[in-house]
């Protein structure tokens, strides 16, 4: 494999959706009050967030890996320092240079949008790092899903749909509900197909509290509960066309029975890779929903 492959594979692009779909669905909302929207602001806010997910990928590969976390017992995909395929030290040198160019990017954002961009984009910045990093890794203590659902749900929502100009909080935060939702199932899946291998090593998610059953039920109920949100979005707007994104939830409904019944194996990357893809659509068919 070439190091552009390696270099690839660590970015992990079929996550990089669920940083750029919030965006996406907070400037429908901008757009949905204001009928304009801020193009540059708009596509450095997706830049900035995609290299914010891909420094926070990196940061898992790198601690991840010299924790010997990833190992011969690992069921997801290949990770590049625990394979050797980069070094450790490579994926460290990154992984700044990616966060180097987000708080850049970030910069303009923060002088842009003041003191709530600030304090978001720096704890942005400082949450990609703590969740794995750091001497309390926030994704071996149960925090996972918790902190995928508030940065890539509400926080996210708010956050952009102010720099697009929204002065609707209550929708955006409404809104943010969904990809929050999502993004925790994301984790969940995550955590379940690395509940025996992480109970094994001492990590603790949800999914090694609540144990297997418990855990797909409560990964499941995280994607289900999302399927409120447009209910909840129409309920303010009074916009019909909104509801069409709760029926996404059930086009996917193999996705849900394969979580609930079948067993812990590698089958469980299709999972989350098509759960990222529901992420995406629910967005998206949302945000055409508040615009046309």
């Amino acid at each position: 494999m070439s190091k552009t492959q390696a270099w690839l594979l660590a970015s992990r692009p079929k996550t990089l959706f669920a940083a750029a779909s919030p965006v996406i669905l907070a400037a429908a909302a901008a757009y949905y009050d204001n009928k304009t929207l801020p193009a540059l602001i708009f596509f450095l806010t997706i830049i900035c967030a995609v290299l914010l997910q891909i420094a926070s990928n990196l940061i898992n590969d790198y601690y991840d890996g010299i924790r010997g976390l990833d190992d011969e017992d690992r069921l997801g995909p290949t990770r590049v320092t625990s394979s050797n395929l980069l070094s450790s030290n490579e994926v460290k040198k990154g992984c700044l240079f990616v966060m180097t160019l987000a708080l850049l990017v970030g910069i303009y954002l923060m002088i842009q949008g003041g003191l709530p961009i600030v304090v978001i984009g720096l704890s942005s910045l400082f949450f990609a790092w703590a969740y794995t990093g750091g001497p309390f890794p926030l994704s071996y203590y149960g925090l996972g899903e918790v902190f995928a659902f508030l940065f890539f749900g509400p926080i996210a929502l708010w956050g952009a749909g102010y720099l697009f100009g929204s002065t609707n909080h209550e929708l955006l935060l409404t809104l943010g509900l969904g990809p929050g939702f999502i993004s925790a199932t994301i984790m969940g899946i995550n955590n379940l197909r690395d509940l025996y291998s992480d109970k094994k090593k001492g990590k603790k998610t949800i999914a090694t509290f609540l144990g297997e059953k418990k855990a797909r039920l409560f990964t499941v109920g995280l994607a289900w509960v999302s399927s409120f949100v447009p209910f909840m979005v129409y309920a303010r707007l009074q916009k019909n066309s909104v509801l069409i994104a709760t029926l996404l939830f059930y086009a996917f409904i193999l996705v849900w029975n394969h979580i609930l019944t079948k067993p812990i194996d590698k089958k469980l990357n299709d999972c989350l890779a098509n759960t990222g893809k529901y992420l995406f659509f629910f967005c998206l068919v949302l945000s055409a929903g508040l615009v046309f």
